[in-house]
């Protein structure tokens, strides 16, 4: 988070591994979206708590900043969104992600991070991840993001998805080249389609590179989807990536 979303926040002290009081009752019964946060950093762990408090739709259930203990709390408690940063001490993130899913399969992580390891945010979105933010975002952008996962959505930031498909970060799991495989499954235009949308292009941004309608861009996603059987535009990237497609 910036210093100017959290700088301004009186901060009450909260043990590293903490639950916060009230997790049945009346705001379970209320319908919030129920958040848990690990990170190593104190400030950023109530600093989020914090400014989350504010929302009426999120209530944050708990805080962590060891790996092992997070998976812990978040199995006694089954959080909805667990915001995860990729530096949890005593972990690797990724082992974090898949323990969590196993013992909490309805909780989904939310990445937080500062790191700028492209590939390392890639493995995580493979793991299970549902989302990633910068630890620049906005408060805004990061109740967004919450609200989009909560609601079985994919969150990742505009920039990183474009990083993500002009890079290549990885090839398929194999080892192997399977860039002949896909360029035969989609066509010319929807291979097109899917080069603007890994660089982060709405489907206007298409429509006007491409000279053709919203309403066309939108067929050819739809193919797109069916052919390589993902549900989404970021899953679709990542298969893209995943296959050194650029």
């Amino acid at each position: 988070m910036n210093e100017a979303a959290l700088g301004n926040l009186e901060y009450a002290k909260l043990d590293s591994s903490s639950v916060v009081p009230g997790l049945e009752g009346e705001q379970r019964a209320a319908g919030r979206i129920r958040v848990m946060v690990a990170h190593d950093h104190t400030l950023v762990r109530e600093g989020i708590r914090l400014v989350l408090g504010k929302d009426n739709a999120i209530t944050v259930v708990g805080e962590n900043e060891h790996g092992v203990g997070t998976v812990d709390l978040v199995a006694k408690h089954q959080p909805d969104i667990v915001i995860l940063d990729t530096t949890v001490s005593g972990m690797d993130v990724i082992e974090v992600i898949l323990s969590i899913k196993q013992r909490s399969p309805g909780t989904r992580p939310l990445l937080l991070t500062a790191t700028r390891n492209v590939a390392l945010i890639f493995n995580a979105l493979k793991a299970g991840a549902k989302g990633y933010l910068s630890s620049d975002a906005s408060v805004s952008d990061l109740v967004k993001a919450i609200q989009a996962v909560h609601d079985g959505e994919l969150w990742v930031e505009r920039k990183l998805m474009a990083k993500l498909f002009d890079r290549g970060v990885l090839v398929d799991a194999t080892g192997e080249d399977r860039r002949a495989d896909f360029q035969a499954a989609l066509t010319r235009r929807e291979h097109q389609v899917l080069h603007f949308l890994g660089s982060g292009g709405t489907n206007k941004d298409i429509a006007h590179a491409l000279l053709i309608s919203e309403k066309t861009v939108k067929s050819h996603l739809n193919n797109i989807f069916r052919k390589l059987q993902v549900t989404g535009r970021l899953q679709a990237v990542l298969y893209a990536v995943e296959r050194g497609i650029r």
